[in-house]
Order: C-alpha cells, then structure tokens, then sequence
C-alpha cells in the first residue's frame, strides 16, 4: 500500500523534486529526486513494491546521508493501478525502462519485495544491463524445491493479502491501534477487490518462476534485509538466495515487518550505511565535512 505522510523530505528538509515522467502503453513511469547536500555522493535508485509507491521509502530518505542522491522510481504495480501492465511486458522490462530514465547511472539499487524480486530477474536475464550492487528489503522468494501444486497457490494468495493487509495498517500508522478489527479487514477487502482480479495473477506470475531464475550471472555484491517472520521473505527462502547469489549476504532481524523500511527506517538506514561504506561509495568523514 502507498504510505502518504505529511513529510517527504530528506534530513536537510528536502521533497522528493519531480525529475521526469514517461507514458509507456497507457502506464506511467516516474522518476522523483532527492538531492544530495553536495556534489559527488554515491547514487542509489530505491524500487518500490506491489501496491505501493515512491513515498514507502520517504521515512528512509530522512535517515539516510545527505551526501547521497536518491532517485525513487514509480512503476506500473504502483498503488491505484489496474495492473494491467503485463499486457505491454513483464515487470523486469518495466524497470528496465524505467531506470533509463535516470539521468544518472546508480552506483547501487535499493530494492523492496515485488520490486525486489523484479530487479533479482532483470539483472539475472540481462547479463548485458549494468550490475550495481543491490539491497533487497523483504524480497518475494520461492524455494526451487517448492511446487507449483494447489498448496503452493494457496500460499501464495495468502502472502499476497497478508502484504495487503499489512501495507494497510502500516498507511494508517499509529491510528491502526485505534481502528476496529472489522473496519481493518473491509478496508482491506475493497482494495482487494481492486487488486486480485489482474495484481494477483502478476504477482503469483513472479513468484512461480522466480525460482528458475539464473541468479549465477548476478556478480555484483547484494545484502538481504528482512525479518525472521515474514512470510514474504522466510528464512529458508533467504537461505536458498545466499546460496545462489555469487556476492550475497543477508541480515535477517527479528523486529523487522514486511514493510521494515517504514517500520524501522533508522536500521533498515544503518544496514544500508554499512554495506555502502564496505563498497567504498560512502565515507563517514565526507557527510561529516558537507553538513
């Protein structure tokens, strides 16, 4: 679900700046800035999910460097949409566009569930596209040893409105606390009634053949971030990615939710932090001399 808050800015107070919008079969690709405090910081491209949107990473923006540029992308699946967009290609040539409206090349993406599992098939089928090293909040994963049968399709729709259902309360934010059991869960059902009817057959597309995925060509560097108890991201699918992944680690934190990056932006910041400056594309002392 697209989280809308009053604050869209970065930690100098900054808005995300409207950078360029493209048409592309009826859909709309957007590419939205936050611009660094100075020049010369690292570039990073943050992916949003399923029903969601370029505002689900604003609590992370305002927690991350200033120095850095951030370019948040909205694509097709974007909260609002019919989701029919497959009928102009899958989701991985979407970003593929989409990126290329970038003005700059990234230096990493930053990726979240569906959009995560988008960006682990676009760098894996197009050896040719510029690999940057990645992090994947959350990502959508199923097993190779899971089948494709009537249990798997069960579970799958489960996931699929149990993100649903979370991207909810976490739009209401505090007041979902106050908010009835039984108002929650029609909330919930109207943007169902939206959704399922062409988002799940896109979802559930990506999930069955994610697992068929030549993830080897993937050389560059990627962190896994996500919960221990997410059944978007379960551990053993998290396993099987460190596997298959050539230059893949993973933190796997016990507090984190699904949408871990409005939940607890300052750790899902601080990982991210970390593994750039393990990359050399973020040093401590710059931000400290450009503040």
């Amino acid at each position: 679900m697209r989280v809308l808050l009053a604050d869209h800015g970065s930690p100098k107070g900054e808005a995300w700046r409207p950078v360029t919008e493209r048409v592309v079969g009826g859909e709309s690709l957007r590419v939205l800035e936050r611009p660094a405090a100075s020049p010369g910081g690292a570039v990073l491209v943050l992916v949003h999910g399923f029903e969601d949107g370029p505002d689900t990473w604003s609590p992370l923006a305002r927690r991350l460097p200033a120095h850095l540029r951030l370019y948040a992308l909205q694509l097709p699946w974007s909260s609002g949409s019919s989701h029919r967009w497959a009928d102009e290609g899958g989701p991985a040539l979407w970003l593929e566009k989409a990126l290329a409206l970038v003005p700059d090349r990234p230096d990493a993406i930053i990726a979240h569930s569906f959009g995560a599992t988008t960006l682990l098939d676009l760098l894996a089928r197009r050896p040719a596209f510029h690999q940057p090293p990645a992090v994947l909040v959350a990502p959508v994963y199923r097993p190779h040893d899971r089948p494709l049968d009537p249990e798997f399709y069960a579970e799958a729709v489960r996931r699929f409105r149990g993100v649903l259902g979370e991207g909810l309360r976490g739009r209401l934010g505090r007041r979902a606390a106050t908010v009835p059991a039984d108002i929650i869960e029609a909330m919930t059902g109207k943007v169902r009634e939206r959704v399922e009817p062409h988002g799940f057959l896109q979802f559930y597309a990506t999930l069955a053949r994610v697992a068929e995925l030549p993830l080897h060509r993937i050389g560059s560097p990627v962190r896994l971030v996500s919960g221990q108890h997410d059944p978007s991201a379960p551990p053993e699918a998290v396993r099987e990615l460190l596997r298959r992944l050539p230059a893949a680690e993973a933190t796997q934190d016990p507090s984190f939710g699904h949408f871990c990056q409005v939940q607890a932006p300052e750790a899902v910041a601080a990982h991210i932090v970390e593994f750039l400056g393990r990359l050399g594309l973020y040093e401590p002392d710059t931000e400290a001399l450009s503040a």
